[in-house]
C-alpha cells in the first residue's frame, strides 16, 4: 500500500520539486503552503508523514510540529531547514519529529531518511504488537473487564484494580492510559513500598506523595499496594481524590492491591474505602481456566519467536495438560516467562513435554505447593540488581526480552544495567 506524505512548505518551487521526487518514488504526495492548510489537510486525510519547513511565515514550524504530533501521534514528521540552526533541530527534536534534512535537499539523502523513518515505525509497531497490553482471552469475563477499562478510560474516573501477582494490574493500566484523554500528559508510577522506605518520617512520605500528584498534573497517578500506607498518608490520597476540579488539570488516579475488598475494608479508612469501592475492577486468577491459559500462551509464544527470532509452530498436547493442570500461582505474567524459558529450552519447533521438569520441577505435588517458580524470583522487591541479572541470564542477554520479563522499556533497561553494573 502506498504511503501517504503531505509536504508543507512556502515556497511553490520546493513543494512542487519534491512532490515530483516523491511520486516517482511510488508515493501518495499532497501539497501545503502554510500551517493553517496543512492542519486542515490533516484533519481531511490520513497521512503517514510530514515533511515541513522549520520557518514559516504564518506559524512557526515547531509549533506547528506540536500540533501535529498531539492530533495525531502516530504521523511521522521530518522537519526541514535551510538555516541549519542546531537550536531549531534540537528543539524539533525534543517536540517529537522523527528526524530533519537541511536544504538544499539531496534526494537520496531525503529518501533514505523517509525509508528509515517507515522502518522504524514498523519495527515499533511490532515490537509494541507484543508489549504489556490488555489482552482479551476468550470468555465472557475478561470481554467485560475490557469494556470496563474502556469505560473508565472515557470518562476519566478514578479506580481501584484487584488482583494477585501476575493478573495484569499495569496492563489494566496502560490500557487505560493509552485510550484515556490525556496521552499527552505524564503518566507517574508509585510503589507505596518505595515510598515509605524512602522516607523514615511519615510527614515526609506525606509530602512526597503530594509532589508526585503534582508531576503528574493533568495525567494519570498509578499507585501500587495501598494498603501500605498509614492512615494519615491515606488522608492525603482521600483528598487528591475527592477535591480536584474537574479541569484540564484534573489527574486520575489508578490504586492497586492484592488484598481482597473484604481485607481493604479493615486496611484502609472508612471514607477512603468508601470512596474506592464505587469504582472496582477485580482481575481473575489465571488457575483452573484452560481456554485463557491456551490462549495467553500461543500470544506469549507468537512474542517468544518474533523477539528469538525462532519459529516455533506450538505446544503438543501432553504439554499443554501440563500447562492447564498447573495452579500459576504467577498467573499471567508466570505463564508468559514459563513461556519464554521453555522457547528458549526447545531445540526444535514444537515445546514437548520432555522440558516439563525443567520448567516446573521434579513432581506434580511439588509444584502444586510451591509458590513460585524460579523464574518469579524475579519480582522480589528491592532487589533490583539480583532481578535484571536474573532475567538477562534467562534471556540470554537479549535486551528486549529481558526487559518484557522485568515489564520495563528498553531503555530504562539499559539504564539501570549501567546504573549497577550488571554483566552476565
Amino acid at each position: 500500500m502506498k504511503k501517504n506524505i503531505l509536504i508543507v512548505d512556502d515556497n511553490l518551487t520546493i513543494c512542487l520539486m519534491l512532490k515530483s521526487w516523491l511520486v516517482k518514488n511510488n508515493y501518495n504526495v499532497e501539497t501545503a503552503s502554510n500551517a493553517q492548510e496543512a492542519k486542515q489537510m490533516v484533519k481531511d486525510f490520513p497521512f503517514d508523514l510530514i515533511l515541513s519547513d522549520i520557518r514559516m511565515p504564518d506559524v512557526d514550524g515547531i509549533n506547528f510540529l506540536n500540533w501535529a504530533k498531539k492530533y495525531d501521534s502516530d504521523i511521522l514528521v521530518i522537519m526541514m531547514t535551510g538555516y541549519a540552526e542546531i537550536e531549531s533541530v534540537v528543539e524539533s527534536m525534543k517536540s517529537g519529529a522523527t528526524d530533519y534534512i537541511t536544504k538544499p535537499i539531496d534526494p537520496e539523502i531525503l529518501f533514505g531518511k523517509i525509508e528509515e523513518a517507515f522502518q522504524v515505525q514498523e519495527n515499533i509497531k511490532k515490537i509494541n504488537q507484543f508489549s504489556n497490553d490488555f489482552l482479551v482471552p476468550p470468555g465472557d469475563e475478561y470481554k467485560q473487564l475490557h469494556e470496563q477499562l474502556h469505560l473508565v478510560a472515557e470518562n476519566n474516573d478514578h479506580l481501584l484494580i484487584i488482583g494477585d501477582r501476575g493478573t495484569g494490574k499495569f496492563s489494566s493500566v496502560k490500557l487505560v492510559f493509552e485510550k484515556g484523554i490525556h496521552r499527552s500528559k505524564p503518566l507517574v508510577i508509585l510503589d507505596a513500598s518505595d515510598l515509605i522506605s524512602t522516607y523514615c518520617d511519615g510527614n515526609e512520605y506525606e509530602s512526597a506523595l503530594i509532589e508526585k500528584v503534582k508531576v503528574a498534573k493533568g495525567g494519570l497517578f498509578y499507585i501500587r499496594d495501598i494498603e501500605q500506607f498509614n492512615k494519615s498518608v491515606q488522608n492525603e490520597l482521600l483528598a487528591v481524590l475527592t477535591k480536584q476540579s474537574r479541569d484540564e488539570n484534573f489527574t486520575q488516579v489508578i490504586l492497586s492491591s492484592q488484598q481482597s475488598l473484604e481485607e481493604l475494608q479493615h486496611t484502609l479508612i472508612p471514607k477512603l474505602y468508601s470512596v474506592l469501592q464505587k469504582n472496582v475492577i477485580i482481575l481473575p486468577s489465571l488457575k483452573g481456566r484452560s481456554d485463557q491459559i491456551l490462549s495467553f500462551s500461543q500470544h506469549f509464544l507468537d512474542f517468544a519467536n518474533f523477539a528469538l527470532n525462532k519459529q516455533l509452530k506450538g505446544i503438543d498436547s501432553e504439554m499443554q495438560k501440563e500447562f492447564i493442570s498447573y495452579n500459576w500461582p504467577g498467573n499471567i505474567q508466570e505463564l508468559k516467562n514459563t513461556i519464554i524459558k521453555a522457547a528458549l529450552l526447545t531445540k526444535g519447533d514444537i515445546i514437548t513435554i520432555d522440558i516439563a521438569e525443567e520448567i516446573f520441577g521434579n513432581s506434580k505435588i511439588e509444584r502444586d505447593e510451591a509458590e513460585t517458580i524460579n523464574i518469579n524470583s524475579l519480582r522480589k522487591e528491592n532487589y533490583e540488581k539480583e532481578k535484571i541479572y536474573q532475567a538477562l541470564t534467562l534471556a540470554k542477554g537479549n535486551k528486549t526480552m529481558a526487559a518484557s520479563i522485568l515489564n520495563i522499556d528498553r531503555k530504562t533497561l539499559y539504564n539501570k544495567i549501567k546504573l549497577y553494573s550488571v554483566t552476565i
